[in-house]
């Protein structure tokens, strides 16, 4: 179960990538038929929005997978291995638990959209969930992976850990 888990998040990680890349040929796209040839789309913008909103919360799984997510580690760096490891589990599962809080609410906020039909209100008009639906969806995934890394954490020990200070 926990390499699915991880498979899962770099399945999203890669969708991910290629989604902020999508992203970029859109908005290219837009740039150059708006100021070269003066006829602007009605999709590009709202797309490449959407596609943001979901690259990166789908991205987030495999980056705490990874341990590639911003941390300030001066004080962590000093504690002995064993309360470093306590820390490391806590503060995965206080990940877990605050995805859970955005789970619940994010799928009642997309839910509710759904039920009464809202949409974005641009010239696309798409349904304003499709966005909202990264909440329940993205947070899901991680909350499993923050559970994932828990267990390795509390079963693995130090070798476990994220490493130290990262290369600036």
């Amino acid at each position: 179960m926990l390499r699915v888990i991880d498979a899962v998040s770099r399945v999203a990680g890669t969708v991910a990538g290629w989604a902020y890349f999508a992203t970029a040929l859109m908005l290219g796209y837009e740039v150059v038929m708006r100021y070269v040839f003066i006829a602007p789309t009605i999709w590009a913008e709202e797309l490449a929005r959407m596609l943001l909103v979901w690259a990166t919360f789908g991205g987030a799984a495999i980056l705490l997978h990874r341990r590639q997510h911003i941390t300030i580690t001066l004080l962590t760096d000093h504690l002995s291995p064993r309360v470093r490891q306590v820390q490391e589990v806590f503060v995965l599962l206080f990940i877990a638990g605050l995805a859970a809080v955005i789970v619940h609410d994010g799928a009642g906020i997309a839910y509710d959209s759904f039920h009464r039909g809202r949409t974005t209100g641009s010239m696309l008009d798409l349904p304003a969930w499709w966005s909202q639906a990264s909440l329940p969806v993205c947070f899901a995934l991680l909350g499993l992976q923050a559970l994932v890394e828990a267990l390795r954490v509390a079963i693995g020990g130090a070798e476990n850990l994220p490493r130290g200070s990262a290369e600036h």
